[in-house]
Order: structure tokens, then C-alpha cells, then sequence
């Protein structure tokens, strides 16, 4: 009978330290882990983001984004998109 209570015990006692074990590897993954806030991100980025690079002049305009026909896609300012439009399809992304 001291047997089989000693045993429970340790069983016990083996089922709380895997699980404070796994539990305390979930917590520290989510401290340090790789997730961003969207809402701290978005706040620094506000202004700055706005107007970005054309792909094909370079110069800093507020861009319309299409894909070419390989499907790659390419951030355009106006210009550069009615000079393009004539040559090449462009699909809306």
C-alpha cells in the first residue's frame, strides 16, 4: 500500500513539472518572440510612408502598384504609368 502511494506521488509530481515545463516555454516564446503590433508599427510609419519610390524613375510620388505580364510587381508614379501603359499590360493589383 506505501508502494503504490509512493508511486502516485511521483506520478503526480512528474505531471506538474511537465506541465510548469511547458507552460513556462509558451510564456518566454511569446515575451520574446517574433510578433510585431500592428498598432505601434502603423504609428511610426504614418508620414513616411506615403510617398515611395517610382520603380522606373525613382523619383519620390505617390504610386499605383500593377503587376507586368511575369507577375512581377511595380510601384508607378503617374508618368511613368501612361509611358508604360502604351508599351506594356499592366494589371491592377
Amino acid at each position: 500500500m506505501e508502494i503504490a502511494a509512493g508511486i502516485v506521488i511521483i506520478i503526480i509530481a512528474i505531471f506538474v513539472f511537465v506541465f510548469y515545463a511547458r507552460f513556462r516555454r509558451t510564456r518566454q516564446a511569446v515575451k520574446g518572440g517574433n510578433v510585431i503590433e500592428l498598432k505601434s508599427r502603423s504609428r511610426r510609419s504614418g508620414a513616411e510612408g506615403k510617398d515611395q519610390a517610382c520603380s522606373r524613375c525613382k523619383q519620390r510620388r505617390k504610386l499605383m502598384f500593377y503587376a507586368d505580364a511575369s507577375g512581377a510587381v511595380r510601384g508607378l508614379c503617374k508618368t511613368c504609368r501612361r509611358e508604360l501603359e502604351q508599351h506594356q499590360e499592366l494589371y491592377p493589383v
